[in-house]
């Protein structure tokens, strides 16, 4: 997909997003009364249609981008070959080798920009999921087929991953698999305030995943684990460690 595109695709997202999760003005919502009655869990479903219809437009430009990643890269070949016959001159060789270099940051832009609409996808999915429960009580938990909860009453703050991280290593073998650490673009465009999370990217259901929440809930800590996998979406099932991540007040 060119940038072109790409670039008139990303504003409808990013309006989708500031319609569907921020809070509207008052000069807003005398505007545009019906948006402004929607529940948090039809805005989140607005979300996550409007980032899949993007998504989508981003994947089909795949094949297109790869044909021509390695249409430029065959040039490349045969122009270095050419030179080191005498037969043309190095400039013919380094204009192929900027071709080739803009062909593989187009493919990367767009498999980054897949990725980031992941994470938006996913994120929404689980605000439309919260949206529907009743909150808990300080120290409930509650499992559900999708959700798993647990409201701790202990203090967390981002200074304690180091020693979950140390104590999944030592338990496991590996780092701890942080997806998001704090807050991110994502949580920006969103409106959601997830500067003291992190979600990690282990099933609930998994051996790592079971072992996170009891050691979260045995401390206090609260967390949320998200088993189901997102439609439209190639992320999924995680475990957020923290509060939820409330929206930000408008301004």
């Amino acid at each position: 997909m060119t940038s072109a595109v790409r670039a008139s695709l990303l504003p409808i997202v990013v309006a989708t997003l500031g319609v569907a999760l921020l809070a509207a003005s008052p000069a807003a919502a005398q505007r545009k009364a019906p948006a402004a009655r929607k529940s948090a869990s039809e805005l989140a479903a607005d979300v996550a249609r409007t980032t899949k219809e993007y998504r989508a437009a981003l994947e089909r430009s795949v094949p297109a981008l790869e044909a021509n990643l390695q249409q430029a890269s065959d040039v490349v070949y045969e122009r270095r070959d050419l030179h080191s016959l005498g037969l043309i001159s190095p400039e013919y060789v380094e204009a192929a080798e900027r071709e080739l270099a803009a062909a593989q940051a187009a493919l990367t832009d767009t498999r980054n920009a897949m990725d980031e609409a992941d994470r938006i996808i996913l994120e929404a999915f689980v605000q439309q999921q919260l949206a529907r429960l009743t909150p808990l009580a300080r120290g409930g938990y509650e499992d559900s087929a999708t959700i798993v909860r647990f409201n701790g009453t202990a203090r967390w703050t981002l200074k304690d991953v180091p020693q979950l991280d140390e104590l999944f290593l030592a338990k496991f073998g590996r780092r701890l698999p942080i997806s998001s650490f704090g807050q991110t673009k994502v949580h920006d465009r969103l409106g959601l305030d997830h500067r003291g999370a992190v979600d990690v990217a282990v099933h609930p259901d998994s051996i790592e995943g079971r072992w996170l929440m009891e050691h979260l809930r045995g401390t206090g800590i609260p967390f949320i684990g998200v088993r189901a996998e997102v439609a439209g979406s190639s992320t999924g099932a995680h475990v957020h460690i923290g509060p939820p991540s409330p929206r930000f007040a408008a301004h």
